[in-house]
Parts: structure tokens; sequence; C-alpha cells
């Protein structure tokens, strides 16, 4: 029965992975697409098909102007199809152009003038990005923007940020010179610049200190399995320390005595910092009798509290028994602050956003190709797909997130100088206007052959560096 509670469990598990990524995918594939549709429209241009998906038809339709609208059974990616075109890859055909009537070849995109096919094909990246800045400006206008102040709280011995003199409690203002806006600044700064000195300018006391630290490169678990090599500079920040909020009348900690305030250290001898920790520990205990150690104010106290029985359902509608003390988060007003956006606010900071995971992404890149970062470290389909499925358990927003990290990465990809891509046809057309004619049609052709040779070898090793993640977590959790 339990083997069969278990298959059954997992089943649903793969269920809701599966369709969160089909949702994340199809949304990103169709307003990429969408991109080349639209200015190709504008343009003149004649669409034979719009196309979510590859391989066999699932079900189509045909519009007023005879474009055939397609939703295909492999969802991994998509196409828009002009007259002219010898492929969903936009490759062209000299004989169905050689064949084609005068009004036919007014509608052929690859007979149309050079900036309108080069617009046509920046687009759909282009709409990756708008797409990710209408995402992060809705998210700051709907639920705001929460900033945490950047604020150490244990500096690491014999780490960078020791050596440099940081101490517990510092703020950090400034990092080379420019103002942050709280610990994200701080944790982008120091991953992004190992072996890289930076100088920063923290608050302590009431006074400006300056100092300087180069973040080490050490390999750092991911969330997603496996390792990530980053600059770290031996500094912790805690966001929700394990310190009691509200007691819930009634409850374990209320019957124990714990206060509001009461900073709890330990729980049956093991440390605690995080209130993420205590929860840890406590929902699978309930009913048995744990020794607490806390502080109040500068006095060190100890308890008994047994937790109490509670039932929780989670984001996918299961109920589960744990144990509860009975207490909430305690909220540091000075540690955070929480804002929401007016449009024009909004618009501004969803495209620094944008920005900066542009930013990210071509630093990944970078740091991949000097050796700094591991190859190991891209993920393809299978990735996406178990992230998909986190965003998704996680909430709404989380999942709007996660759409708008992958259409910038996907825009951004799709900008690459490789045939086949649509930074490898700007690549075409760039020689063509410096040329004043386009490359021939065989080396085109070649160009295109190889284009689809390296982005079948790259989606090959990302799907193999998904196996191994996977096979190095089953064998780490077996």
């Amino acid at each position: 029965m339990n083997s069969i509670a278990v298959l059954s469990s997992y089943a649903g598990n793969i269920i809701w992975i599966l369709l969160a990524f089909l949702v994340v995918l199809t949304i990103i594939v169709f307003i990429h697409e969408m991109g080349h549709y639209l200015v190709a429209r504008w343009c003149g241009v004649k669409i034979e098909a719009f196309s979510i998906g590859f391989g066999k038809e699932i079900t189509h339709r045909y519009d007023k102007h005879g474009t055939r609208w397609r939703l295909a059974w492999i969802p991994m990616g998509g196409y828009v199809k002009f007259a002219g075109d010898m492929n969903g890859a936009s490759v062209p055909s000299q004989e169905t152009l050689d064949a084609m009537s005068p009004e036919e070849r007014d509608g052929a995109f690859h007979l149309k003038p050079l900036y309108q096919r080069a617009a046509v094909v920046a687009a759909g990246p282009i709409a990756n990005f708008l797409l990710a800045i209408v995402i992060f400006a809705s998210l700051f206008m709907i639920i705001g923007k929460v900033t945490h102040v950047a604020r150490i709280d244990t500096v690491k011995p014999g780490s960078p940020a020791a050596l440099a003199g940081f101490q517990p409690g510092d703020i950090v203002r400034k990092i080379d010179g420019s103002s942050i806006t709280g610990l994200t600044d701080l944790r982008m700064a120091e991953q992004f610049n190992g072996g890289t000195k930076l100088d920063f300018e923290v608050e302590r006391g009431g006074q400006l200190v300056k100092l300087s630290a180069t973040p080490k490169m050490t390999d750092v678990k991911v969330s997603i399995g496996g390792t990530a090599q980053v600059g770290v500079l031996g500094l912790d920040t805690i966001l929700w320390r394990s310190q009691v909020g509200a007691v819930q009348k009634g409850s374990a900690a209320d019957e124990a005595g714990l206060q509001t305030g009461d900073l709890i250290t330990s729980i049956d001898g093991v440390k605690v910092k995080t209130f993420n920790d205590l929860v840890k520990i406590v929902s699978p205990a309930a009913g048995k009798i744990m020794r607490v150690e806390f502080k109040r104010g500068s006095v060190e106290l100890s308890t008994t509290i047994t937790p109490k029985t509670a039932t929780v359902t989670d984001a996918k509608g299961k109920v589960h028994k744990v144990g509860r003390f009975g207490i909430g988060n305690y909220l540091d007003d000075t540690a955070w602050t929480h804002k929401r956006f007016g449009p024009v606010d909004a618009v501004i900071l969803g495209s620094k956003e944008t920005y900066t995971v542009v930013y990210r992404t071509l630093k990944s890149v970078k740091d991949m190709f000097s050796g700094k970062q591991s190859p190991k470290q891209l993920g393809g389909m299978l990735m996406i797909a178990e992230v998909s499925g986190k965003a998704a358990e996680r909430g709404v927003s989380d999942l709007m997130e996660l759409i708008a990290f992958l259409s910038i990465s996907i825009g951004l990809i799709n900008l690459f100088p490789i045939p086949i891509l649509d930074g490898g046809h700007l690549m075409f057309y760039a020689y063509e206007a410096i040329r004043g004619r386009p490359l021939g049609e065989k080396a085109q052709e070649i160009g295109f052959r190889i284009g689809l040779t390296l982005v079948l070898m790259l989606m090959i090793f990302a799907t193999w560096n998904d196996l191994m993640r996977k096979v190095s977590q089953w064998v780490g959790t077996g």
C-alpha cells in the first residue's frame, strides 16, 4: 500500500512539473513568435504558418489572411514560416522564390528590403525582453518590492571579509563608489566579481568606514542540484532570525512562557540561526518534549516545549500533520522595506531588472569560456521543467518571475550569432549591409547546417548535465 502511495505521489509530481513546464514554455515561445509575426505583418510579409511546437499537429486553423495556426506535439519551441521559406528556420528557398508570380513576390520575406528583414528577425528576441519588463513592472505595481538592508550578521573566520576587517553589524552602503539598494546588490557584487578587488563603504556605529576585499571563487551548492563557482566574501546575512514574533494564545510557546523578542539559539542542542532552521527542527517533532535555549535581552534562558500538532495544506492541496510552537516571525522594521510603485517607476525598475538579468547571463557565459565557471552548470529542458514545477508550487508571482527570467534568457540566446538562430540571420544581414549583396546561397546553407549541429550538440550537452545532476541528487539522497 505504501509503495502504491509513493508511486501515486511521484506520478502526481511529474504531472504537476509537466503542466508548469508547458505553461512556461508555451507563453515564452508564443510571445517570441508573435514578435516576428506582428512586425512581418506590418512589413507586408505573407505568413504561411504560425506554429507552437514541432512535429505532428494536434490541431490547426486558418485565419482570414491564409495563415495556418498550428499546435504540435513536441513542445520544444515554435516558428513562423514566411512566404519563400524552405522551412520553419526561415532558410530561403530560391526555387520557390523564382516560381513566384509578381503578386506573390511582393509578400515574400526574402525579397523585402534589408531593414525590414532585420526588423522582423530582431522582433522575436525584443518581444521576449518586453515580456520580461511587463512582468517585472506588473509585480512591482501589484505586489511591490521588498528590499533587505545589507546588514552583516556574522563574518567567517579567515575569509576575505574577515581579512578586510568586516564586523557583525556593519551595513554595506556603497560598492566601488556606487550606492547599493540592499542585500541583493551585495550578493550580486560578490558572486560576479570573484578574484576582483572591490572597495566597500560600510556604516558602523553611525560612522562610515572604507574597506577593500576580493571575493574568492568558491564552489557552492545550487537549488537545482550540483554546484556553481561564484565569488564569496564570507559574509552571512540573516533575513529572518530565529526570533519570536507574535505568540499564539494557548500555544506550546505560550504555555512555556516564551515572549515576543526572545531569540531562540538552540533546540535539543542543535544551534538555530534562522526561523527556517527552527521550522525544520520543530515540524517533524509533534508531541516530543524539546529543550529550548533562548536569549531575552542579554539574559540566557532555557525551557522545555512540546510542539502541538497542526494541520497544513501545501500548494498542491495535500494535507500534512506537523509540529508547531505557535510563534510567528519577528519583523524587524529596520531590516527591510516594502514598497509598491506607480506605472512609470515600475516600468523603469522592470527595465533595470531585465538589464541585470541580461548582464548576469552574459557574465556567466563569459565565465564559462574563460574557465571561471564550469559548463556543467548549463541546464536544459529537464532543468527548466523542474524549476517551473517548483516555482508553480511557490505561487503565481514566483511562476511569473520565472517566465520573465527564462524569456530574457531565450531572447538573449536567440541573439547569439549562430546560423539558424535569429542572431545568425542578423549576422548574415550585417554581411549583406557591408558588402552590398547577400551571402551566397551555398555559404548560407553550410552555415545553417553548422548552426543546427551546434544547437543540437548544445541541447544534448545540457540534457546530459540535467541527467547527471539528477543522478547526483538520487545518489546523495539514496
